[in-house]
């Protein structure tokens, strides 16, 4: 299989950086020279220009670029005649392949729509319109749980991190996962984040579970992902998000991503469905977790502050500071009282108290380290003063 060589990037970045570009991109103006420069038709250059600005924000970044390189360099080298209607796969680079899966599943699905396919008739025929964009809690705990697996350090998502869920999911095919992806991302980013990423999720198991995926997203979901403002309208329609009526003949085999999570042992507990759901009252081991993972933010704002302050010496500030992080803390430990008191205890109740002392104990050690660094940084002050 073909593929870019090292030195072929390199001598496509040589290029790339001559020509000075703006963000990170160069637009039509500033590549029409390079462009020209290799005599090919204009109705060739059109189309590489196409299949090369895959974002079509008009503009070609620097992976854009080595892609339009290539292509021209092979008509002019002879190894080709003709610009390939599609990019060769070893040629799409794997930041943007989500964007291609994405524009290919929105034609297709139209394809479909305007055309009626045979092969997908039988099965669009089977699917039920009346789409549910009602997440409960137990089907938004499992969305927390696949999308705390999958995120990186920054709390993203890209579509290939979820490549083994996909596979998972038998009943749902490739075309309408990457739809749903660009209904959740209408900007193509790389990523997306957790809110949408919920969103992406309960589409998918809708649609797992027999149900048509929508044209579109309700305002008052996307509205938490595009940064639009929503309508406060009591009078709107947009927040028409009802919670179903349980039915007690509806089950399921298997649970959404029950097989994913375990495979990544990230399963709290057997994903199957329990009737009515009790998941508000049975526990709060998120709450908990959350909980427990801001206190450990907390510890470490702790550290950094007291750092910062005793190298600056802002004493008064620094206790300002501390005196806010110690008040955070309190309100902190009563949040956990009240969990406590509200189920009972347990064990993991037990376990953030116990975080809870060790941080009190940290505490009282930085306030030690600090007396300490304050000392020596007097009897330097004094020996500074003595050697005047």
């Amino acid at each position: 299989m073909p593929k870019l060589e090292q030195w072929e990037i390199k001598k496509y970045w040589e290029i790339f950086r001559g020509l000075k570009p703006q963000d990170n991109k160069l637009n039509g103006e500033k590549l029409a020279p390079v462009f020209k420069n290799s005599r090919l038709e204009q109705d060739k250059l059109t189309k590489i220009w196409d299949l090369a600005d895959i974002d079509a924000d008009g503009s070609l970044d620097f992976e854009e670029f080595c892609i339009a390189m290539r292509l021209i360099f092979d008509l002019v080298n002879g190894n080709t005649t003709n610009v390939p209607s599609n990019l060769p796969s070893w040629l799409i680079p794997g930041s943007k392949r989500h964007l291609l899966d994405a524009e290919e599943a929105v034609s297709t699905r139209m394809n479909n729509v305007n055309a009626g396919s045979e092969s997908d008739t039988d099965e669009e025929y089977t699917l039920d319109s009346d789409f549910d964009w009602y997440i409960s809690p137990t089907d938004k705990s499992t969305y927390e749980d696949v999308y705390n697996s999958s995120c990186d350090n920054y709390g993203r998502i890209k579509f290939s991190s979820l490549d083994d869920l996909y596979k998972s999911l038998s009943k749902v095919p490739l075309t309408d996962i990457s739809y749903a992806w660009n209904m959740v991302n209408p900007k193509q980013s790389e990523t997306i984040d957790k809110d949408q990423c919920l969103v992406f999720l309960h589409i998918l198991n809708q649609r797992s579970n027999g149900k048509r995926v929508p044209r579109s997203i309700p305002a008052s979901l996307r509205a938490t992902f595009s940064k639009e403002i929503p309508d406060y309208d009591p009078q709107s329609q947009q927040g028409n998000i009802s919670q179903p009526a349980f039915n007690s003949d509806t089950k399921r085999e298997d649970s959404f991503a029950s097989g994913y999570l375990n495979k990544l042992g990230a399963s709290k507990s057997p994903l199957v469905s329990n009737g009515t759901d009790f998941s508000e009252t049975k526990g709060t081991d998120w709450e908990e977790v959350k909980l427990r993972r801001e206190l450990e933010d907390l510890e470490q704002l702790l550290e950094k502050a007291e750092m910062e302050k005793n190298n600056k010496g802002k004493d008064n500030h620094l206790a300002l500071v501390k005196h806010e992080f110690e008040q955070l803390l309190k309100y902190k430990e009563e949040q956990v009282k009240q969990m406590d008191s509200k189920h009972g205890g347990g064990v993991n109740l037990d376990s953030a108290i116990s975080n809870i002392n060790s941080i009190e104990i940290q505490v009282q050690q930085l306030e030690q380290y600090l007396r300490s660094k304050q000392d020596e940084l007097s009897r330097l002050n004094r020996e500074i003063e003595a050697a005047k």
